[in-house]
């Protein structure tokens, strides 16, 4: 007897298409967007002009009477003008330019007044009036002034020292003059453009007083 085994074989097809998968990527895209925000802001000065202007000048005087020319030399612009024409006799002129203006006020400080000669430097400054205008655009300024000059360091006539004739050594001498003085605004500073001097009168004192704070004098004059 004959066996025959017949072996069977069971092939399994995949239908359809193999489909490999790859990694997918997800790509971003980034966009920069850079806003500019304007903004406007008003700036409030604290810049006080006419305190300023006030400052100015009372450094100017402080400078003249202590014949402080570095000092001197800071507070005018460079192309400034003194006007001296309506001191002395004869009158003593004009002078332009910082170092002519500082020299006449270091090296002959008494030519602010007839016989100033008799004034040694440095001296005080009482009875003091100004006012003060500033231009509408607010670069420009005026200020006009009366005051006193007094002084003396020395009872010896032949010295120039205050001295009464016939009467005797006096406690003080004192010369009213005016300033006539114009600014120019420079950044935050305000800087003389042109100066104007006058004498107006002075007056030999046997005695003086002074207020508390020493801005009023009192002079007292020989009656005889």
């Amino acid at each position: 007897m004959v066996l025959t085994i017949v072996f069977a074989s069971t092939t399994v097809y995949e239908s359809g298409i193999r489909t490999t998968l790859a990694p997918t990527r997800t790509a971003t895209s980034v966009s920069t967007i850079t806003t500019t925000t304007t903004q406007t802001t008003t700036l409030t000065s604290t810049f006080d002009l006419t305190k300023a202007l006030t400052d100015a000048y009372y450094s100017h005087l402080g400078a003249v009477e202590s014949r402080n020319a570095t000092a001197l030399a800071a507070q005018y612009e460079t192309q400034a003008t003194l006007n001296a024409a309506a001191i002395g006799n004869p009158p003593v002129g004009s002078f332009d330019g910082i170092a002519n203006i500082t020299g006449f006020y270091e090296e002959a400080p008494t030519n602010i007044c007839v016989g100033c000669h008799a004034l040694k430097a440095p001296f005080a400054v009482a009875n003091e009036t100004h006012s003060i205008t500033v231009s509408s655009d607010e670069k420009a300024a005026n200020v006009t002034s009366q005051l006193v000059f007094y002084g003396n360091d020395s009872v010896n006539v032949a010295e120039g020292g205050c001295y009464v004739p016939n009467v005797g050594p006096c406690e003080a001498l004192t010369y009213v003059v005016g300033f006539n003085i114009s600014y120019v605004l420079q950044g935050d500073r305000w800087l003389i453009s042109t100066e104007s001097l006058t004498y107006i009168n002075s007056y030999q004192c046997l005695t003086i007083s002074l207020s508390s704070d020493g801005s009023v004098l009192t002079c007292y004059q020989y009656s005889g």
